[in-house]
């Protein structure tokens, strides 16, 4: 594969959404690459790349870790998969980045076909589409988000014992009649009441009672207010 060939180079790598990262390129599949900024391990799925250059002039400074990645050091080449990355990543303080502009800290619950259930001390329970998740960084196993200890983190996500559906629009159309904020509520219309969902549409009645309707497939995140 092409990208492997820029094992420990120094790159800068332009997302969509017009993110731009740099980092020494650390390991790298045809689903995955996988930097180091200098700080922290960044994974980046491929699909939400948009452009990659050698940095050889390296004006940052930015050097090569002391160690290895955790997650990648528990697969093997040939399973560096994004789908791989979030199951070992379950129960881990990341952050990822799923919104243009808004980044989620939490643990990651459970990995399902094309979607996983996140929790946040903020947010709470929520299901995100897994094509749209644009970068995650793990933290150390003992670190919790916000500075939070582990019984003040445990203590803020919701008690519920939910049973999850395989796919997106499955787990989704559980929440009928339910409220819910769509993509953390970015515009007035992503806020309201499932009425229904069929053949990746999913109709909200907002606040006035009209209904909206949407493409599954362009929602990002779903969480119950």
């Amino acid at each position: 594969m092409l990208l492997r060939n820029l094992n420990k180079e120094i790159v800068v790598i332009g997302l969509s959404g017009g993110k731009i990262l740099k980092g020494s390129v650390i390991d790298s599949s045809s689903d995955i690459i996988v930097i180091y900024d200098g700080k922290m391990f960044v994974y980046l799925p491929i699909d939400h790349i948009q452009t990659l250059e050698i940095d050889y002039d390296n004006e940052d400074n930015v050097q090569e870790p002391s160690e290895r990645p955790i997650f990648t050091s528990q697969v093997s080449n040939n399973d560096l998969t994004l789908t791989n990355i979030l199951s070992h990543a379950k129960g881990v303080h990341v952050e990822i980045l799923v919104t243009r502009n808004h980044a989620l800290h939490g643990v990651i619950a459970s990995v399902m076909n094309d979607y996983f259930v996140f929790e946040s001390p903020i947010y709470k329970t929520m299901f995100i589409l897994t094509k749209h998740l644009k970068w995650l960084i793990p933290y150390s196993k003992d670190q919790f988000p916000y500075g939070l200890s582990k019984n003040e983190f445990s203590s803020l996500l919701p008690i519920k014992n939910q049973s999850l559906n395989n796919t997106f629009e499955s787990q989704i159309d559980q929440l009928r009649n339910q409220l819910v904020v769509l993509n953390l509520g970015k515009e007035y219309s992503h806020i309201g009441r499932v009425i229904s969902v069929k053949d990746q549409i999913i109709e909200i009645q907002n606040g006035k009672s009209d209904s909206i309707y949407f493409n599954l497939s362009h929602i990002q995140t779903v969480h119950q207010v």
